[in-house]
Order: C-alpha cells, then sequence, then structure tokens
C-alpha cells in the first residue's frame, strides 16, 4: 500500500439535518433574516510548476552484542546497521512536474546513504551505477484521470516506503527485507473510483538484485498488478499487490546464473481507530521455483507485521511495531530460519519539518545469526538503541 497517513471528513448526519431543519423553522417564525452558510474554503489551484522537495535522515546506532554485520540474508536491520557511527541514512531531493489532463510531467529522485547504497545492490554491482537516481520516470496525465508512467519508480509491493519518515517507526520490518525495492518499466492507473485504484506494471524484474533492475540480465517482462480501497469515511485502507515472473535471483541460497520464476504477493491493512490510533497489518509471501541448473534451489517466505501508532500530542507520538517470519530454502546444508523484531518508537516534532526519534529494538531468531563482540556467529538475539533525525525541504 506505501501509503500510512489519512485525513478525516466531517460526515453529516441524520441528526445534524434535523438540527438545521429546526434551527431554520424557529428563525422563520420569528421573522428573523436567516443567516446565510459560510462558503466552503476553497481548495489550492494544482501546481503545474517545476517543484522540488527532500530530506535529510541521520542517526546513531549503538548495538549491545557490537555486531559488525549480520548474516543469512540481513532479516532485521536491512538498512541500519552500523552500530556506534553517526551515519547518513538517506540524503534525498525530489524534481518534479505535475502533468496537466492530457499532458506530461516527471519525477526524479537523488539519493546518497546507506539507503542509496543498498537500494542498488552494493559498491562494485552492475546495478549500482543506477543507485543515485533512486526514481526516474515520465508521466502522462490521461485527460479523464489516471495515467501512465515510464522509467524506475518504487515498488507498490509493501507497507513500508523507503523513506523513514513516510513509516511509523525509523527502522523496517522483517517483510520489507524481502520485497522488492523499485522496479523499472512502465505502469498505468485508474482515478480513483468510490475509494478504489488499480496499478498495472510491466517490468524489467520484479526483485532489484545485484544485477537485475534498471540493468535487465532476464531479458523477459515481468508483471505486478496492485488494487487499493479506501472505504468515503477514511477509516479503512486495504491493498493488495501480486507479482510474477523470471529473476536471476533466489531469496535465500543466493544469486543465481539463471532465471527463476518468482512469485510475490503482499497484504496491506491500515484501520485508524481513533483520530489519534492507528493499525496496522503486513502480510508478504514470495517464492522462486528451481529451474533446471544444479545450483538453482526452491525458496519461499512468510512475513508479517503489526503496528500501532498513539498522537500523544500535537508535537509528540508513540509507535510500536512486532514483525517477524520464516525464510526456507531447498539448498542442501540450509536452514529454515524464523527472524522476528519488537520496536518502540518515541516521536518529537520540534518543528513542522524536523522529527527527532528515539527507538528501542529487541530482535532474535531461532538459530544464530548474530555476531558477539568477539566476531563469531553465536547470538540468536541482540538489543540495540537508535537516535534518528530527520529535516524534510520544499519549494
Amino acid at each position: 500500500m506505501r501509503t500510512n497517513t489519512f485525513k478525516t471528513s466531517p460526515l453529516v448526519t441524520a441528526a445534524a439535518v434535523d438540527a438545521a431543519f429546526a434551527a431554520t423553522a424557529i428563525s422563520a417564525f420569528a421573522q428573523a433574516p436567516a443567516t446565510p452558510p459560510a462558503p466552503a474554503p476553497a481548495s489550492p489551484p494544482p501546481n503545474y510548476n517545476i517543484q522540488y522537495n527532500g530530506l535529510f535522515d541521520g542517526y546513531y546506532l549503538y548495538q549491545f552484542e557490537n555486531p559488525k554485520q549480520q548474516v543469512l540474508v540481513d532479516p532485521i536491520r536491512f538498512y541500519d546497521n552500523r552500530h556506534n557511527t553517526p551515519t547518513l541514512a538517506l540524503g534525498e531531493l525530489n524534481v518534479l512536474k505535475n502533468p496537466k489532463p492530457g499532458g506530461f510531467g516527471f519525477k526524479t529522485t537523488l539519493g546518497a546513504g546507506d539507503i542509496a547504497t543498498a537500494n542498488g545492490g552494493g559498491a562494485g554491482t552492475l546495478e549500482s551505477r543506477f543507485q543515485s537516481i533512486m526514481q526516474g520516470y515520465g508521466t502522462y496525465a490521461l485527460p479523464g484521470g489516471g495515467g501512465v508512467d515510464f522509467g524506475k519508480f518504487y515498488t507498490p509491493i509493501g507497507y513500508e516506503v523507503t523513506e523513514s519518515n513516510g513509516n511509523f517507526n525509523e527502522t523496517h520490518s522483517v517483510p520489507f527485507s524481502v520485497i522488492p525495492f523499485y522496479h523499472f518499466g512502465v505502469r498505468a492507473y485508474t482515478p480513483s473510483f468510490q475509494g478504489w485504484v488499480l496499478t498495472a506494471y510491466a517490468v524489467q524484474a520484479i526483485y532489484n538484485t545485484a544485477n537485475a533492475g534498471v540493468e535487465n540480465d532476464t531479458k523477459s517482462a515481468s508483471f505486478v498488478g496492485n488494487i487499493t480501497w479506501t472505504d468515503p469515511k477514511n477509516k479503512w485502507t486495504v491493498g493488495e499487490s501480486v507479482g510474477i515472473g523470471k529473476n536471476k535471483f533466489n531469496l535465500i541460497a543466493g544469486l543465481d546464473a539463471t532465471k527463476n520464476k518468482v512469485t510475490v504477493s503482499d497484504t496491506d491493512i491500515t484501520y485508524n481507530l481513533t483520530a489519534s490510533q492507528t493499525l496496522g497489518a503486513d502480510y508478504t509471501y514470495a517464492q522462486t521455483n528451481p529451474d533446471t541448473t544444479a545450483d538453482s534451489f526452491k525458496a519461499t517466505v512468510d512475513a508479517w507485521a503489526g503496528y500501532y501508532k498513539q498522537v500523544l500530542t500535537p508535537k509528540t507520538d508513540i509507535a510500536v511495531r512486532y514483525s517477524g517470519g520464516t525464510l526456507k530454502s531447498d539448498a542442501p546444508g540450509s536452514m529454515s530460519v524464523k527472524p522476528w523484531e519488537a520496536t518502540a518508537t518515541y516521536e518529537l516534532h520540534p518543528a513542522a519539518n524536523f522529527t527527532t526519534r528515539i527507538e528501542y529494538q529487541h530482535s532474535g531468531a531461532n538459530v544464530p545469526i548474530f555476531e558477539d563482540k568477539s566476531s563469531a556467529i553465536t547470538k540468536k538475539s541482540q538489543d540495540t538503541l537508535e537516535l534518528a533525525g530527520l529535516f524534510t525541504f520544499s519549494s
């Protein structure tokens, strides 16, 4: 679904209609002039000029077991894993032009920092050549609504988004570590119809890996479909994404030199319990089917996450998350890994464009995947404390 922010619309109830009718009758009986209703505030006109916005996201992380890295599939901390080192997670600049109906526009997202490097497959890989351009696509807006994009854009798969300020927590969940980050290709989307929006994708690869994404090494198209529904009261938002195709990728066994059939499904649910309380849920299933070569093996992932956020004051809020999953492979000697994490975040907004977060996380797995202080992989759990600052700007 990739979005977590909602606005509650005022409702006209039957009681309000009755009260208005009674007030009008009394006014007429007393021969007093009726007070005209206040005009509705005018919506701001669309901005079709070139605009820019962006953010800086930095953090300091202390891992109590002092692990230098995580092995296997990095199921807990994919982006922020630098211990005891102030780090730039992401510096981002968006330059965009909204298209007029029947016209063209564009969006370019430039990025630097650990998140840009991770999304690009890591230094020295084929995909790393494109990591600074996190998004870059042109848009044609259909006259009747909806549109078509072509280029590189973030995936619709998953509850959380790449930028941490779009999520409840600073860190990302277990499901986020097993979904794609972006796609390269074409997408077409409908206007909203009674809360329903449909989007169809034809892309180079479902999973962007060290050698697949913008750099096409599969020689065949993959397909993604997304459907999202928001109820008229803005209480519920439900999204479903499904992707099918071929990638040179096994989810656990590593990069494969040949193609594998890939299927991924993701279901997202958000419920605004009250004006200040929000619940969320995410379930992701992914699978690769082996080809005929000896180095290709079937791999499956089941991952889930639950979210709760409470606004305390106009400048403070808290959020908790619990996520986990099961990752399996048929490769000889492989093991079933069951990572999980529990995260609590306190958020302070000293200014409208600045957010500070303090976050505690306890994470673990059924097998040792964390290094201890001697760099030996002997730990099944770890505890981390993180302080983050997010600064946003716009034209």
